[in-house]
């Protein structure tokens, strides 16, 4: 006697971790936990970082009327030395 045994089909069986992934990530959500990933990211997220990483200087931050740069590249976004954005300039 040949019996077939039955199994789970692999599509099950990926459906089933992404359906988990996502309800991780809901109760993450929605139990506050989330914040805790982000928040090392937004304390060390500097002009001085962003400018350095192109190569640059950083120069004095726009005001919230301008959001431009007049001697540099403009990097928009909130930091914590620039409330609203960068302004990069040219190493000398």
């Amino acid at each position: 006697m040949n019996k077939k045994g039955q199994s789970i089909s692999i599509n099950t069986i990926i459906i089933a971790a992404i359906a988990l992934a996502v309800l991780v990530v809901l109760f993450a959500i929605f139990t506050g936990r989330l914040g805790g990933f982000t928040k090392g990211v937004q304390d060390t997220d500097t002009c001085a970082q962003k400018c350095s990483s192109l190569n640059m200087n950083s120069g004095s931050n726009p005001t919230s009327d301008t959001k431009s740069c007049i001697d540099g590249q403009y990097i928009a976004g909130t930091y914590i030395d620039g409330k609203y954005g960068c302004c990069c300039v040219q190493k000398p």
